[in-house]
């Protein structure tokens, strides 16, 4: 599988899950995504930036993927959370315990991306301003593709993962794909206002702290 990595800086010795920051989506690992536009999104600021082609073998290794169900949904927006340390799970012991085990039990881990855009819609989430069917309903019309987290170095071994061609983003394309980023954001803005509208007086709707006790129970 073909898959992609932005680096602000380049990526300096052997690929290693550990190099990064651990407070991520999905904690420490090597990020990579199904297309490019998104890395090039994010490096695009920084002079020098690599943008890196993959190839990926992932037979062997244990894997975790958020589907596209309700559940698998919330419990990717609840994973972030813990793994952006939102708020202090250590009350939440049952989810605690579940995610640590994500964090501790595969070598790979596969989900929508939640970049700038998305960051948006799951800030409203967390903050108790946009409902469950609210985030849902913005997850599908952000369609940034999913991202693959190396959490381990067997997945990061040579075996499974091996860089194919680095390049770099002439000064055209990195102004427009900056220009094009600022303008997502406007657009996700006035879009997150229209679904909180429409939901803001829905049944059966429920709220970040609601689902947090409900899922801890």
């Amino acid at each position: 599988m073909i898959l992609y990595h932005g680096s602000k800086s380049g990526i300096k010795g052997c690929i290693n899950p550990n190099a990064g920051r651990t407070a991520c989506d999905f904690g420490s690992g090597f990020y990579m995504g199904d297309k490019a536009e998104q890395p090039k999104g994010l490096i695009a600021p920084y002079p020098e930036h690599i943008l890196y082609e993959l190839e990926c073998d992932f037979s062997g290794l244990t894997h975790k993927e958020f589907s596209d169900d309700y559940d698998s949904q919330l419990d990717w927006a609840l994973y972030i959370a813990y793994n952006r340390k939102i708020l202090d799970f250590s009350a939440y012991h049952k989810l605690e315990e579940r995610y640590r085990t994500y964090n501790a039990s595969y070598d790979l881990i596969v989900g929508l991306i939640a970049d700038d855009k998305m960051t948006q819609a799951l800030n409203r989430f967390y903050e108790g301003i946009l409902c469950d069917k609210g985030l849902l309903e913005a997850l599908r019309h952000v369609k940034l593709g999913k991202q693959y987290v190396m959490k381990t170095q067997k997945s990061c071994s040579p075996s499974h993962i091996c860089i194919l061609r680095s390049t770099t983003l002439s000064e055209k394309e990195k102004k427009l794909i900056i220009a094009e980023n600022t303008n997502r954001i406007t657009r996700m803005q006035g879009l997150l206002n229209q679904i909180q509208t429409k939901y803001r007086r829905a049944q059966d709707i429920k709220f970040f702290d609601e689902i947090i006790e409900e899922w801890n129970k």
